[in-house]
């Protein structure tokens, strides 16, 4: 894909059978979130794009749904602690 699409906690829901609210506490319940859950998934194809594939820093913020790679660059360094570049400089 282009991009990483997700659909909202409501179409999340209302897939599942059950209201938003439903969902929502049964996360909680498991101690995770629906960001939580995206985070996760952004952060794991991020690191495959750029480690596997060898993306650009740009393409792989672009493919994991950020308008800019700085906003990536500083979720990504809250992600692994590291920036895309060192991590995939320790990665080499």
């Amino acid at each position: 894909p282009n991009q990483l699409a997700f659909p909202t906690i409501h179409e999340l829901a209302d897939e599942l059978g059950m209201s938003s609210q439903t969902l929502h506490r049964r996360l909680k319940d498991s101690a995770t979130s629906y960001q939580k859950i995206k985070d996760n998934l952004r952060r794991e194809v991020a690191i495959q794009k750029l480690v596997s594939e060898r993306l650009s820093v740009e393409r792989v913020a672009e493919i994991v749904g950020f308008t800019e790679s700085r906003s990536f660059t500083r979720a990504f360094k809250h992600w692994t602690g590291l920036t895309p570049r060192e991590y995939c400089k320790r990665e080499a």
